[in-house]
């Protein structure tokens, strides 16, 4: 299944409509503080990633050592903590390649993307562009684009006419 997406702010009115008593500042101030140690790499005592929602009410720790489960079912967790940056290890940076050998697609950060690697949605497959070498990149940078959301949308889709 997976966790439900939700902003900070979303969860924080959801979080004090269930449980009106809660101090919002302190909640907001704890929730960010887990946030924040989950984007520097904090993990749980077990080795997992932890849940930024559960850590900031229990202490650093993932779903399943504070929850007892090993799916979450309906369960939030802050947006930001579910969208893990790549890992940019072993990729080059438009910095350190000479301008003269600089080719191909680079994310914001300046780091290079291997189009091999850019999942194909379903979609894709049923369109007359797929595996059409100018639409390519165009495709390409779209997917990339796109490779967290749930839904893939394309405004240059057509369907394939059999």
């Amino acid at each position: 299944m997976g966790f439900k997406r939700i902003s900070i702010d979303k969860y924080i009115k959801l979080h004090l409509k269930n449980n009106p008593t809660e101090n919002k500042v302190d909640l907001e101030s704890r929730l960010k503080n887990a946030l924040k140690d989950y984007q520097e790499g904090v993990k749980c005592s077990c080795g997992n990633d932890i849940w930024v929602i559960g850590s900031a009410s229990v202490g650093n720790s993932c779903f399943t050592c504070i929850t007892g489960e090993s799916m979450p079912i309906d369960d939030y967790e802050i947006h930001s903590a579910i969208i893990k940056r790549e890992n940019k290890k072993g990729q080059r940076h438009i910095d350190e390649i000479k301008p003269t050998e600089i080719h191909g697609f680079f994310d914001d950060d300046g780091y290079e993307i291997n189009s091999d690697l850019i999942k194909k949605p379903t979609l894709c497959l049923t369109c007359i562009h797929d595996d059409d070498p100018r639409e390519e990149p165009l495709c390409n940078m779209n997917r990339f684009d796109q490779r967290d959301n749930d839904d893939f949308k394309c405004f240059a889709f057509k369907k394939i006419e059999f």
